[in-house]
């Protein structure tokens, strides 16, 4: 997923930027970016902090996905904009709804026991002798009694969370504190 930002045109911005040059729009852009991915970063490791239902339900240790997302954030810049690209599967539920499929297999594995949270099952399929009962959409391990660890479904969707983000205002107040600063070094 990715984030742009550009300068916002006005009387004042645009004596600036006739006077800084191409090489000066990049730095600009830059200066502008860079406070957009701290205030990202910041903000998803603030939720990284708090989000942990399913994890604490199951009993499980907690992913990290949103720390993860705040960890792989790459940004570019050039003389029109700036660029922000969260690699990181799932973000784009800040923006839409999101529907899984299966890629390679029948079903969907939704993990419902601590041992199968974050795992997949061909992670721990041959160690915990894991099967499918016959006519069930379960995948089980087996000991005195038949535990389920994942449910097996066609599709998930994910509804969208434009929380996962911070709010279209603190993106532009921190582009707008990127190029304050920028323009307040020259």
């Amino acid at each position: 997923m990715n984030l742009t930002i550009s300068h916002i045109t006005s009387p004042r911005l645009n004596a600036v930027m006739a006077g800084i040059g191409e090489g000066g729009h990049i730095r600009l852009h830059e200066a502008m970016g860079t406070e957009v991915q701290r205030l990202t970063r910041d903000h998803l490791n603030l939720l990284a902090a708090s989000r942990h239902t399913t994890a604490a339900k199951l009993g499980a240790a907690p992913s990290n996905h949103l720390a993860q997302a705040a960890e792989k954030m790459e940004l570019s810049a050039d003389a029109s904009s700036a660029t922000l690209t969260l690699n990181h599967p799932g973000m784009v539920r800040a923006l839409r709804d999101v529907t899984i499929v299966p890629r390679e297999a029948k079903s969907l594995a939704i993990p419902i026991h601590a041992l199968a949270y974050n795992r997949r099952p061909a992670q721990i399929w041959e160690s915990l002798n894991l099967f499918i009962p016959k006519g069930k959409n379960v995948i089980c391990m087996p000991g005195k009694t038949i535990t389920a660890l994942y449910v097996l479904v066609r599709s998930v969707t994910q509804k969208q969370d434009r929380t996962l983000l911070p709010s279209d205002e603190n993106f532009q107040k921190a582009a707008a504190t990127g190029a304050g600063n920028y323009i307040r070094n020259l």
